[in-house]
């Protein structure tokens, strides 16, 4: 299924009220209003540096010499304006801001709503609003297509981690990265959603990790915690598994109440609750068992175009919860010195019944 962009724009416009344009500059967004298929790469980023949506008419795109002929072959607004240094090229200004300043006095923008500040001058007013993130929490079909298809690529990568790390004593942290990348770049992805994690024995304690040289030994935890993009869409889930198969009675109990957790907060998810809520199903049931302060970190965050979105489901969230939210929901305990579990679920608001989107087994000890 293609992007509407055009109800994007119209949805951008119809929220301007006096307002005579939006500008979006923050990549994710700028992804959102005119390029939706391509992933942000690494460095996150995108190819455009603004687009501007007036309040009436057709929207505009600025970006470089660099990335001009890809942001023309690639984005859906067609009026493309450039920007370089380089005399030999033809351009319609020397710098992004000075092409943004002079489309907007094109487009006769006086006041304007921005999604970060922009330095404009007096002559122009802006605003920043955050109304477009809203907008993007909310997924279309054609979003939860692409994010089901991504989720079907780390479901399946997960699957691989499991055999791998209960098999895989004696492997380091880095070689079990390697191999789960490999699977899932040989399915077609796109790219991973951020940098592999494998966090195994003491180091799972680390709720996140940069992946050492550190060998797998028998009965570790192994946090493993992932995603992918695909059609500029992405994923994000964790398991934790067992190097042996087999953990020990603490570590069993330890996972199955972050289990429960996992399950009472995705109860929790459900139309008109709030985050504060949804965080809390899960972190009361952790602090009862004994275990408040090895919850280091919020129950989830919404996730899209980018791996972080709104809204965030933490503990002094007041955000709505609204059908069709994709977020994550992912409790943990870490205990210093020892290690941790982390079990993450990517899960979608659905009236009184959310939906689980990830199907990688998890109710394996």
């Amino acid at each position: 299924m293609k992007i509407n962009y055009k109800n994007r724009w119209d949805n951008i416009q119809s929220n301007l009220g006096e307002m005579d344009a939006f500008v979006s500059a923050l990549p994710g967004n700028t992804r959102y209003l005119a390029n939706s298929d391509s992933p942000p790469g690494s460095p996150p980023s995108s190819t455009m540096n603004y687009v501007v949506i007036p309040k009436r008419g057709e929207p505009i795109a600025i970006t470089s010499s660099l990335e001009e002929h890809r942001c023309r072959h690639e984005s859906s607004v067609k009026d493309v304006r450039c920007w370089t240094t380089y005399p030999d090229i033809e351009s319609d200004g020397k710098s992004s801001l000075d092409v943004l300043k002079s489309t907007l006095s094109d487009i006769k923008a006086k006041k304007i709503f921005a999604d970060t500040k922009i330095r404009l001058g007096r002559s122009i007013g802006i605003s920043v609003s955050s109304k477009i993130n809203e907008l993007r929490s909310i997924k279309s079909n054609e979003e939860l297509d692409r994010i089901k298809k991504a989720i079907k690529h780390s479901d399946s990568g997960q699957s691989f981690a499991h055999n791998l790390v209960e098999s895989g004593e004696g492997l380091t942290e880095k070689e079990v990265r390697s191999e789960i990348d490999y699977f899932m770049a040989r399915k077609g992805i796109q790219e991973n959603s951020f940098g592999t994690i494998v966090a195994s024995g003491p180091n799972s304690a680390h709720s996140h990790h940069s992946n050492t040289d550190r060998k797998l030994e028998l009965g570790d935890p192994v946090i493993c915690d992932f995603g992918v993009f695909w059609d500029g869409y992405c994923s994000d889930i964790t398991r934790t598994y067992f190097v042996g198969g087999s953990p020990s009675e603490e570590w069993k109990k330890i996972y199955n109440i972050v289990m429960e957790a996992n399950t009472r907060s995705t109860e929790a998810l459900i139309e008109g609750s709030t985050g504060h809520k949804v965080d809390k199903a899960g972190r009361d049931f952790i602090r009862k068992k004994g275990y408040g302060a090895n919850f280091v970190h919020g129950t989830g965050h919404g996730f899209g175009l980018e791996i972080h979105e709104y809204p965030s489901i933490t503990y002094k969230s007041r955000v709505k919860i609204e059908n069709s939210m994709a977020v994550t929901i992912e409790p943990g305990i870490y205990i210093p010195g020892k290690g941790g579990i982390r079990i993450e679920d990517d899960v979608l608001p659905h009236g009184s019944d959310p939906i689980v989107l990830t199907k990688a087994k998890k109710e394996i000890y």
